[in-house]
């Protein structure tokens, strides 16, 4: 099949569009056009723990496209602009580097679909501090890779991946491990797609909020006993 791939991605430094677009070159994967989103300020309080590392060296994505060759549009995710331009290209696959919740109209412009890596195991953990809840409820945790829908961290599963848990582990290490394990996911989960290797699960679990302050103290509480269950 004829990929025809654009990525969702930030209009601003940041890790995971400079990576992904790195990682899916490397692979062979050619990217068409990135559809880069300005930040949007969200109502979402912040994190009393500290579980993302804070990284330096990034380049802006519009530099790391104009030096490889590849379209970069800034446009709203949500957007009739991008619904256009997608069936101008003949966009038929989109990966979501960057994006917040995108809605019906642009996921069924993709005859493909939109592959989402969610931090966290479908239907255990979905929503919001995937981490964070995954320790509290002492749920496995792996990346889940699925074609977006209308519902939240839902849709037609690709493939779920464990990450390794070593007794010794921060949440830092576990949080990076979850990020990196995306990055090795990425070829596998496109050529299944392709080969439409895709599967339905029955039941999509609640959606978690944001963890509130007790909740996230209660599990650096749990983390011991979570690594001592899951840990080599």
């Amino acid at each position: 099949m004829n990929l025809k791939i654009a990525l969702f991605a930030y209009n601003f430094p940041h890790k995971k569009t400079q990576d992904f677009i790195f990682r899916l070159l490397a692979e062979g994967l050619k990217i068409e056009v990135i559809y880069a989103a300005d930040p949007v300020k969200l109502n979402i309080p912040p994190s009393g723990i500290k579980t993302k590392i804070n990284h330096l060296g990034l380049l802006h994505p519009r530099k790391i496209a104009e030096n490889l060759g590849i379209d970069y549009m800034v446009v709203n995710h949500d957007s009739a602009e991008l619904c256009e331009d997608s069936r101008n290209r003949k966009i038929n696959l989109g990966i979501i580097a960057g994006a917040r919740i995108l809605k019906e109209h642009i996921i069924d412009s993709f005859s493909l679909g939109i592959i989402n890596f969610h931090p966290g195991v479908i239907p255990y953990a979905r929503g919001l501090d995937a981490l964070l809840w995954s320790v509290y409820y002492k749920h496995p945790l792996g990346v889940t890779a699925h074609l977006v829908d209308k519902r939240v961290d839902a849709g037609r599963i690709i493939e779920i991946q464990e990450i390794s848990i070593y007794k010794k582990d921060t949440l830092l290490d576990l949080s990076e491990r979850l990020y990196e394990i995306q990055l090795d996911m990425l070829l596998s989960s496109v050529q299944k797609v392709a080969e439409n290797k895709t599967y339905e699960l029955a039941d999509y679990g609640s959606y978690n909020r944001k963890m509130p302050l007790e909740e996230e103290r209660v599990t650096l509480t749990l983390l011991s006993d979570y690594l001592e269950k899951y840990g080599k």
